[in-house]
């Protein structure tokens, strides 16, 4: 929760263009993956530059902002996709900034906050899955696997992000993962059976660049800035996707056990 105090008696309508323009601007931030704590200081800023008593509270999932002291005005809105995205962020940060020095007026920052917001992301659905594929590759090396680990890493690793991207419409993060993690491991006992590969290692460096590192250092940040709700949400929120990862690796091995319970290395992969 933050405040701020303010001297003038604007009117209505600037009580009400200056809180939608807060809200937009915290949801924007919000929504590609700024910390919660990040986006109530962005909010609390623009509404003292331009003289008006702001408050508002930032969770995870959905935004309230409040403009105006005697009479206030308050805007809701309610977050339902978020992704990373830091450009984005870094493009509203500077845009937030301008306007604190007074470079521009309402209006013309809400046309450039609906631009930066509905702007393609930097990188299209192709080269994300190919970087995954790549991080992949590197986290199979880094676990001691060899090139050959490394070659199906990457090959599994693109498959997640393939599969990831497909379920998505129709399927919520924790079981879009859960199936990943359940058909990657599933995968790798053929190639314990087939190839006679270190199966772990392809499940470790597939899997790794979806592990929720980000949420966990936002969850840090905003319980240490004293955000504890939104502290423990994104906590929270990391750890159900780690556990729907962890419960997809274990049906996946037990599944491959069934399959081919006479091959040494696939109960452990």
């Amino acid at each position: 929760m933050s405040q701020i105090t303010a001297a003038s008696r604007p009117t209505r309508r600037k009580i009400g263009d200056t809180a939608f323009l807060c809200l937009e601007l915290g949801a924007g931030l919000l929504e590609n993956g700024a910390e919660t704590s990040r986006v109530e200081e962005s909010i609390a800023l623009v509404g003292s530059s331009l003289g008006l008593a702001t408050q508002s509270m930032v969770t995870p999932t959905g935004i309230t902002v409040s403009a105006g002291a005697a009479e206030p005005i308050t805007r809701i809105a309610r977050i339902r996709e978020r992704k990373v995205d830091l450009g984005k962020v870094s493009r509203l940060n500077s845009l937030s900034r301008r306007l604190v020095a007074g470079e521009l007026e309402i209006e013309a920052a809400r046309e450039q906050i609906e631009s930066i917001r509905r702007a393609p992301a930097a990188f299209n659905p192709a080269q994300h899955r190919l970087s995954t594929a790549v991080a992949a590759a590197c986290f199979a090396l880094l676990a001691g696997g060899r090139e050959a680990e490394a070659v199906f890493a990457f090959f599994a690793g693109g498959m997640v992000g393939l599969l990831i991207e497909r379920l998505a419409p129709r399927f919520p993060p924790f079981l879009r993962l859960f199936f990943a993690a359940l058909l990657v491991t599933s995968a790798c006992g053929v190639l314990v059976r087939l190839f006679g590969l270190a199966g772990s290692k392809v499940v470790i460096g597939a899997l790794m660049p979806q592990m929720p590192g980000l949420a966990l250092v936002a969850a840090a940040r905003d319980l240490m800035a004293g955000e504890l709700i939104a502290g423990v949400a994104r906590g929270a929120e990391a750890v159900l996707v780690a556990l729907a990862m962890a419960s997809g690796v274990m049906v996946g091995l037990s599944l491959s056990h069934r399959w081919f319970p006479g091959v040494p290395g696939v109960i452990g992969l």
